[in-house]
């Protein structure tokens, strides 16, 4: 079967057994890929995918029936009705938002500017999360934790410039880039508040998202919780 094959090739992978009787996504509240499609959800107020919360500090990811369907091993996972099981949140967001004209970008620049972040957030982006929180919350390292925040200063002052100048993150109108980029910044407010401090333009849209965006509160806050509970 050429479909398949091609579906194998390109990374994805078809269990045979087992399959759900509706999508599935399988993440974490601390996890920042997999807390940008949950977000998602709530906010197109999509309830028709079920959702299941995979054990990360406990091994989770690991055992053989996860890594059956999801060979790296890595939250979010997604399993469609159909049996297709893939992994990137970006990936995920794609496919659930195809038909939803609220978070597509208008015109020409705006579809560059989010292909743009798209690549800056896999490569810049997420340092975020591997070179300060993870030093800061999982291996309690404050020299790489001061290290990693020196790293990440010159993001942080460019997207404080550019959230000055228009509401989010590629323009004016919000799009999937701001639920990836959220969940990656957002998470360091858990470091203390003198983190962000110094950035007023990235705190005042937090505070956009907080009263205009469906599910960003929530979703903001089981993450909060999470950390709390996990610390």
């Amino acid at each position: 079967d050429l479909k398949l094959q091609f579906l194998y090739f390109i990374g994805f992978h078809l269990p045979v057994q087992n399959m759900p009787a509706t999508d599935v996504l399988y993440g974490h509240p601390v996890s920042q890929p997999a807390r940008s499609v949950q977000w998602y959800l709530d906010y197109s107020g999509n309830t028709s995918v079920e959702r299941k919360v995979v054990d990360l500090f406990g091994g989770g990811g690991k055992t053989p029936e996860y890594r059956a369907k999801f060979p790296m091993g890595q939250v979010p996972g997604f399993e469609t009705a159909d049996g297709l099981c893939f992994g990137e949140s970006y990936a995920m967001l794609r496919y659930l938002s195809k038909d939803d004209a609220s978070v597509q970008p208008e015109g020409v620049e705006a579809s560059i500017r989010l292909d743009e972040y798209i690549g800056r957030h896999y490569s810049n982006v997420r340092k975020f999360t591997m070179s300060v929180v993870v030093p800061a919350l999982l291996l309690k390292d404050e020299e790489k934790k001061n290290e990693g925040l020196a790293a990440v200063k010159p993001l942080l002052e460019l997207y404080d410039k550019e959230l000055g100048a228009h509401k989010y993150v590629v323009g004016d109108k919000l799009t999937l880039a701001d639920f990836l980029f959220t969940p990656e910044v957002d998470q360091m407010n858990a470091l203390g508040a003198e983190i962000l401090a110094p950035y007023p333009n990235i705190l005042a849209y937090f505070e956009r998202l907080t009263s205009d965006v469906k599910g960003y509160k929530e979703c903001y806050g089981g993450m909060m919780d999470a950390l709390k509970s996990n610390a």
